[in-house]
């Protein structure tokens, strides 16, 4: 349904985003072998490394560039603005107030909420509408928080959430492997494209621990995750 959505009004968004690249770049933000394009999608990752806890999904926007190397060869990088990571059904330790904790020890209302910018860049090749894609990604952490769900007996709703952002290091990266269709008619090379991504941390993003000392990750924690998303691109 979200993707459907985004089918509808994901026209007329680029319409207006390529006038502005336009204005900016010129009439070459959009040839034969240089285009850009809008990125809209979902997501859903893990950390591996983490035990005991369970995917957590969120929406993904971003910006990418196609520079085609011959008639099968192109170089994407891109910038993705909002990426989403994390976990959900994480333990709860203790928010200060021994009165409230009781309140916050069901996992299943909870959630470990990392939020990125990647700069994701790969190698793809196109076979008729099909390309197939490889490649790396680096990623940036701008916020970290741990965010826990409750309700008292009287109807009342409570959240309780930490910035943990000093638990976690900066910067992320990994490998990516990726399939997309081109499901419109193409102009230029380019459509509206369907991308089917698969990314893999190699980087141990956990910088310290500060939860419940019976829960302490064994070994680094790296994230994984999968994205579906649509490409637009700005083709006059």
């Amino acid at each position: 349904m979200a993707l459907a959505l985004v089918v509808g009004v994901l026209p007329a968004l680029v319409r207006g985003q390529a006038s502005v690249i336009s204005q900016v770049a010129g009439e070459k933000t959009a040839t034969d072998k240089l285009y850009f394009g809008l990125k809209v999608g979902m997501s859903c990752g893990r950390l591996k490394g983490l035990d005991g806890v369970e995917r957590r999904g969120g929406a993904n926007f971003g910006l990418q560039a196609t520079i085609a190397l011959n008639d099968r060869l192109s170089l994407v990088p891109e910038v993705t603005f909002v990426s989403p990571k994390g976990v959900t059904g994480i333990p709860f330790f203790t928010t200060g107030d021994p009165g409230l904790d009781p309140y916050f020890a069901d996992p299943a209302r909870s959630a470990l909420m990392l939020g990125y910018v990647d700069v994701p860049v790969q190698v793809r090749y196109r076979l008729g509408r099909f390309h197939f894609g490889a490649g790396g990604y680096v990623g940036f952490l701008m916020s970290a928080r741990e965010k826990f769900r409750a309700e008292r007996p009287e109807g009342e709703d409570l959240i309780f959430a930490t910035d943990v952002a000093e638990d976690y290091r900066n910067m992320d990266f990994g490998l990516l492997l990726e399939a997309s269709w081109t499901i419109t008619r193409p102009r230029r090379g380019a459509g509206l494209v369907f991308h089917l991504r698969w990314q893999e941390g190699l980087a141990d993003v956990l910088r310290m621990y500060s939860g419940p000392l019976d829960y302490v990750p064994p070994g680094p924690v790296r994230t994984s995750g999968i994205q579906v998303f649509l490409t637009f691109p700005f083709v006059r």
